[in-house]
């Protein structure tokens, strides 16, 4: 397993977590009232903000920790580790094709954002929905970047 695939795991890990805590933060706020006042998207805001800085910072921690572990099993389990951190063109391609499928889930979240508008959807909702498409956009990235790294072996 190269090392751009370990790491492709260890993504959709953390994201898949991000995503579980994003949705019990906004059903906290939901729950609590906190998203019916004219204060909404301030509260919103407020509570993504820490939560992209927790997860930026969890993120490279869990990626450093998790890097470790997989060698430390690849050397139980096969004997030798692979420290090859060399990326060549099938990791770049591989890449694309996961940036794509962000971007493309990402885009798709605008658009919806800017029709709850036009329609009258609450804007929070529109946020939320829009957050929720960022997050999920880079979870399916991921996602896809790992189905490529299977299937190109």
């Amino acid at each position: 397993m190269s090392h751009e695939e370990k790491n492709t795991i260890l993504q959709i890990i953390i994201g898949a977590a991000i995503n579980i805590w994003l949705i019990f933060e906004i059903r906290q706020l939901y729950s609590n009232g906190l998203m019916d006042g004219p204060a909404a998207i301030q509260t919103w805001a407020e509570t993504v903000f820490w939560i992209i800085i927790i997860a930026i910072v969890a993120g490279i921690g869990l990626t450093v920790i998790g890097t470790v572990i997989f060698s430390v099993i690849e050397k139980i389990i096969l004997g030798e580790a692979d420290y090859s951190f060399i990326s060549d063109e099938r990791d770049k391609t591989i890449a694309s094709t996961g940036d794509k499928i962000t971007l493309s889930i990402i885009g798709a979240g605008f658009i919806v954002l800017i029709l709850g508008l036009k329609f009258g959807y609450e804007p929070i909702d529109c946020l939320i929905l829009l957050m929720f498409c960022f997050s999920l956009g880079g979870l399916a990235g991921e996602v896809a970047k790992l189905a490529r790294y299977r299937m190109s072996f």
